[in-house]
């Protein structure tokens, strides 16, 4: 018996309904059987970084034990007046054999904000001490404000001969502007109370060589981007030099502290031995 128009329409609609949803039912087996049937080796989670909130980048470091009177307010202009963020503070006072920036030394390390906020806090630093404190500070990879400007110079120039000629300048060359780290040395401050008491060094009498005695504590201060803190690491590779010091002189006290009693050992047997043989 054939269908009429109104039959057929329906029909047709109603296939194309049941088409639709079991096409949509086959698709979500297929993403379940997916993700189920893929062995939990080869599932990757997208690693999500926890951001910091404003007080915890803005956050001081402890102070270590028995430390300078300018740290205090060194640590302050750095956070609060210049901005820098995730300050961090290692004592290698004690380290030995000391690094090559100079024994009795305290590093510091800042996170600037951007290129232009590294340079810029950079400068301001180094003017605060000189005005502030009579201090000669040197900052190796600081970009002058005169530098800075004859370097853009350059670059726009070079940038323009290129467009004159109709070619582009693709190459990741260092142009010498993006440094992203600056080393900041303050030099030598007055130490802690008790260390200036107690001097590391002990004068030694015909003694020829190279450098002088001094009784101060070198301040290192680290500014870099994000991006280079993260590339360099530089906090984790003086921790692990630190934390093999602290090692090694746990083991040397501890073979000392064993010698000690042996020795005192060996001492109270010979006694007793005297005292019991006959005379």
């Amino acid at each position: 018996m054939p269908l009429s128009e109104s039959e057929l329409v329906e029909f047709k609609a109603g296939v194309n309904e049941s088409d639709t949803e079991a096409i949509g039912n086959q698709v979500e087996k297929e993403g379940a059987g997916t993700t189920d049937s893929q062995p939990w080796y080869l599932q990757v989670e997208t690693p999500q970084q926890e951001r910091k909130t404003l007080a915890d980048r803005q956050r001081l470091p402890d102070l270590p034990s028995e430390p300078p009177p300018l740290l205090q307010p060194i640590l302050e202009h750095i956070s609060v007046d210049l901005g820098l963020d995730d300050l961090s503070l290692l004592d290698l006072r004690d380290i030995d054999p000391p690094p090559a920036l100079g024994a009795n030394l305290l590093m510091i390390f800042g996170t600037a904000r951007s290129e232009k906020h590294l340079h810029v806090s950079a400068d301001r630093f180094c003017r605060w001490l000189r005005t502030a404190h009579k201090l000669t500070p040197y900052a190796d990879g600081l970009l002058g404000r005169g530098e800075l400007r004859l370097k853009l110079k350059r670059k726009n120039r070079r940038a323009r001969m290129l467009n004159s000629v109709g070619a582009s300048d693709s190459s990741n060359t260092d142009d010498g502007i993006r440094t992203g780290w600056v080393c900041v040395n303050v030099g030598m401050i007055e130490d802690g109370e008790q260390r200036r008491r107690e001097p590391m060094i002990q004068e030694v009498s015909g003694y020829v060589g190279f450098g002088s005695e001094s009784s101060g504590v070198k301040v290192i201060i680290q500014m870099l981007t994000e991006e280079k803190r993260e590339e360099l690491d530089l906090e984790r590779l003086w921790s692990q030099a630190l934390a093999r010091y602290t090692r090694r002189q746990d083991r040397i006290s501890q073979g000392q502290q064993e010698m000690s009693s042996v020795m005192e050992n060996m001492d109270s047997n010979g006694s007793s031995t005297a005292t019991a043989s006959p005379t």
